[in-house]
């Protein structure tokens, strides 16, 4: 799926505005998160992260050469490769637990931040929203256009490294779903 510079915009929208019942497609894919510690904490790691990405996406020539990181948090490009930052505990076990429940290696941040290249065919998946479940868990919803297989270790990489202690998902689930819980 060929990710649009308005589609982008849209998504970079919903990162800091919780989307409207109305702009949602019938259905979304949800993944359930073990937060390990804060869940308003974990929210704002994954949430710094990806508007960033986001706003790399739009506005720098992805056409093969290295990204400006300097925006990146320290703790994401440390955990991602840069070996001359600091990395927290909690990013360092997620990334133990990705690379023990995800076949293959690490991310290294480059590669992570090119998986958000408008003209990439590669991530399968947009950001919708993330909702609290209770207990220190949480539910990220992300709009595949109706796929319930697709390309998300990226995603995964994400959440892990931002303090997830398990990961289940993906699952489809209808929009209204989402809408309950936002609005028990």
């Amino acid at each position: 799926m060929i990710h649009e510079i308005d589609d982008i915009e849209q998504e970079l929208h919903r990162i800091s505005d919780r989307p409207s019942l109305a702009a949602a497609p019938p259905m979304l894919c949800a993944f359930d998160v073990a937060v390990k510690g804060d869940v308003a904490e974990y929210q704002a790691r994954i949430k710094s992260v990806l508007h960033i990405t986001l706003e790399l996406a739009l506005s720098e020539s992805l056409d093969g050469d290295d990204l400006s990181v300097s925006r990146i948090p320290e703790w994401f490009a440390g955990v991602s490769g840069d070996t001359s930052l600091p990395v927290p505990d909690s990013a360092r076990s997620g990334a133990q637990r990705y690379i023990s429940a995800i076949d293959g290696g690490a991310w290294k941040l480059q590669e992570w931040l090119y998986q958000f290249d408008p003209d990439s065919e590669f991530r399968g998946w947009a950001w919708w929203d993330l909702t609290p479940l209770g207990d220190g868990r949480v539910r990220i919803w992300v709009d595949t256009w109706g796929e319930s297989f697709f390309a998300c270790d990226e995603l995964r990489w994400l959440a892990f490294t931002s303090g997830a202690d398990e990961i289940s998902g993906p699952t489809l689930a209808r929009t209204d779903e989402w809408a309950s819980s936002i609005n028990p």
